[in-house]
């Protein structure tokens, strides 16, 4: 056996494709829905999640964005998306670090460009629901968007129109 193998590492093409547990525990909770659609919601809710909590707290005001995204992009019904928020954000705080890049991913996997493009809107759209966008949540959506294979561009592309949350370009309190 090689040490890689040993390790988890290489020489096991399963362990490459086995499902990051966040999407099989976020999916749980979307067992009406057709495994594919449910697998993409599950993923698109992490991502969602993964931005509120990089600055280490999710507020009410990014846990309702995420709700109405995923009543909005991934037609759940209201209640449904409201209980999949509450999930996606204690998943990301559970396992967040290790399946970050795995969700990644597979969201990349699962999705053409502009729905790719359509989800970067929706992270600065939750960055911003408490009306800042702080440095770390800007940070985290570039790797994001990295880790999706959307070009820096069209992140500062998208970026842009969220210009007046930004954080680093906010006025200091002894400024207003």
């Amino acid at each position: 056996m090689s040490l890689l193998r040993f390790l988890g590492l290489g020489g096991n093409a399963a362990g490459r494709d086995a499902e990051p547990s966040s999407l099989v525990e976020l999916g749980a909770n979307l067992e009406s829905m057709e495994p594919g659609e449910a697998r993409l919601a599950a993923g698109f809710a992490y991502l969602l999640a993964r931005v509120a909590g990089a600055d280490l707290r999710t507020e009410e005001s990014e846990e309702a964005a995420i709700a109405d995204r995923l009543t909005t992009f991934a037609k759940l019904a209201p209640e449904t998306a409201a209980v999949l928020a509450q999930a996606a954000i204690r998943v990301t705080e559970a396992h967040g670090g290790t399946d970050d890049h795995l969700v990644a991913r597979a969201f990349r996997d699962m999705t053409e460009h502009e729905e790719r493009l359509r989800l970067l809107r929706c992270l600065y759209a939750v960055a911003a629901a408490d009306d800042t966008i702080t440095t770390v949540e800007d940070n985290e959506i570039f790797e994001i968007a990295t880790a999706i294979g959307v070009g820096r561009t069209d992140v500062i592309a998208i970026r842009s129109e969220w210009k007046q949350y930004l954080g680093t370009l906010k006025a200091l309190p002894g400024e207003r």
